[in-house]
């Protein structure tokens, strides 16, 4: 029986430690400098206040791993730069857009407000080619997005984790 809840504790405790720990603990933020600097999001502290630098006007801030998507609203771009140097991977990622002020993530789709279009479009986030460049239209100057992704509920994963330990007691009590 000690064995049971043993099982069972560390199931428990698997799914708290998965939910309760932090994702990231950089912060970036666009200037009027034409900049992007980095931060650290728990202190405040500056780690490069001039991570990326030569940017044209940028509003918008998507980052995916290491990628980090810059919205150049003069320019008409979408830059992508490694978000641990700055260096550029591809500086016209995406171009020919027309006011872009806001870029959002989901998977491997990058979707990008073009306040001077009224549209909110859609690119592949690995090509930056386009999917859908109208794939909102008619909205009067759009300025910020967000994605709400489907994200499973704490009791689903612990639903799964007990169960996944109650099928090992009962392997045990067979064997």
């Amino acid at each position: 029986m000690k064995t049971n809840s043993l099982i069972l504790m560390l199931a428990l405790s698997a799914a708290l430690a998965f939910t309760a720990s932090p994702t990231h603990a950089q912060l970036y933020v666009t200037t009027v400098n034409n900049d992007v600097g980095e931060y650290n999001a728990t202190t405040g502290a500056t780690i490069n206040s001039t991570l990326v630098t030569g940017q044209s006007n940028p509003y918008g801030l998507a980052l995916s791993g290491n990628n980090l998507y810059v919205v150049n609203y003069i320019s008409g771009g979408v830059g992508e730069y490694n978000a641990t140097t700055g260096s550029p991977i591809n500086a016209n990622f995406i171009t020919g857009l027309h006011g872009p002020s806001a870029i959002a993530i989901s998977g491997n789709d990058l979707f990008v407000a073009n306040a001077g279009g009224n549209t909110v479009g859609e690119y592949n986030a690995t090509t930056g080619a386009a999917i859908n460049s109208n794939f909102i239209t008619g909205v009067s100057g759009p300025g910020g997005l967000a994605i709400a992704s489907p994200v499973p509920e704490p009791t689903g994963i612990l639903t799964g984790l007990l169960c996944l330990g109650l099928a090992t007691v009962r392997r045990r009590r067979s064997a």
